[in-house]
C-alpha cells in the first residue's frame, strides 16, 4: 500500500494496515466466491477428478499475467507515461499479449496434458483452451482495473492486487468449469 497522503514508509505499522484492510477483505470475498464456485462443480468433479489437479495452474497463470499487466499499468500511472485518453489503447495491447502468451501456454499445457492424462480424452483441449481463455481475460483484467481505479481517483497502488486477484480467482475458474462442461459433456 502507497497511499497518496504520504510515503509509506512514513506511515505507522496501524496505519498501513488499516488502510490495506479493506481491499484484502475483497480478496478475502473473491476467494470465498471462488470457492463457492468449485462447490458448484461438485458432480462435475466426481465425474473427472482430474479436473481438480488443473485448478492451480489455470487459477496461477491468470493471477501471473494479470499480476504483470496492472504492474507494468500501475508504474506506467506512476510514471506519467500512461495517458488516461489512450485508455483502450492500453487495454487493448495487453489483451494481445494474453492472446499470444494464452496461445503459447495453452498449446504447451495442452500437449501435456494430453500425454500425461489419458482419461477424458479431450481434457488436453480443455485445460489448452482454458489456459488461453483466462490469460486472455486476466491480461485484459489486469490492464483495466488498475486504469478504471486512476479514472475514479482511488490509488490504484494499494487497490489493484485485491481487485485484480479476486476477479481472476472468480473469472479463471468459472471458465476452466465451464469449458470443462461443454468439451467433456458433463
Amino acid at each position: 500500500g502507497a497511499g497518496k497522503d504520504r510515503e509509506i514508509l512514513l506511515k505507522s505499522t496501524k496505519e498501513n494496515a488499516m488502510l490495506r484492510a479493506p481491499w484484502l477483505f475483497a480478496s478475502w470475498l473473491g476467494g470465498i466466491m471462488a470457492m463457492i464456485i468449485i462447490g458448484g462443480f461438485k458432480e462435475e468433479l466426481t465425474k473427472v477428478l482430474a479436473l481438480a489437479s488443473f485448478i492451480p495452474i489455470v487459477m496461477g497463470m491468470g493471477g501471473n499475467i494479470a499480476t504483470q499487466s496492472s504492474t507494468i499499468i500501475v508504474r506506467g500511472i506512476a510514471t506519467g507515461r500512461i495517458n488516461m485518453n489512450e485508455f483502450l489503447k492500453v487495454v487493448f495491447k495487453e489483451m494481445r499479449v494474453g492472446v499470444i502468451l494464452g496461445v503459447m501456454y495453452g498449446l504447451f499445457l495442452g500437449i501435456v496434458t494430453y500425454f500425461t492424462h489419458t482419461e477424458p480424452p479431450l481434457l488436453g483441449l480443455v485445460v489448452g483452451v482454458s489456459i488461453f481463455s483466462c490469460m486472455i481475460m486476466s491480461a485484459t483484467i489486469g490492464a483495466f482495473i488498475p486504469l478504471l481505479l486512476k479514472r475514479f481517483d482511488i490509488d490504484a497502488a494499494i487497490a489493484t492486487g485485491p481487485f485484480v486477484t479476486t476477479s481472476i480467482d472468480i473469472v479463471g475458474v468459472f471458465v476452466y468449469f465451464w469449458v470443462a462442461k461443454i468439451f467433456l459433456g458433463l
